[in-house]
């Protein structure tokens, strides 16, 4: 475990943000979501990094709106320089 941030994959379309605040505040306190519906993807900032390991360990490949999640710890970005 690497952040306290992680990220949501395969999310339903349909997915708030106050619906994933509802499932997954159960494993620690939440400072942020940050959802793209859309995209079918999102992120949660936790306040510790144990709430974040609770909600990875219990929710990876469960069922949500009838979709199997992917809850994994939130890689950083890494921005290549390409060299000519």
């Amino acid at each position: 475990m690497f952040s306290h941030r992680i990220y949501l994959g395969n999310l339903d379309h349909s997915l708030t943000e106050e619906e994933i605040v509802g499932i997954f505040s159960e494993f620690g306190k939440i400072q942020s979501v940050k959802i793209r519906a859309g995209d079918g993807y999102g992120f949660i900032r936790y306040k510790t990094i144990e709430g974040a390991q609770r909600a990875i360990d219990a929710m990876n490949g469960k069922e949500v709106h009838g979709r199997t999640l992917k809850v994994e710890d939130a890689r950083p970005v890494r921005h290549h320089i390409f060299r000519r």
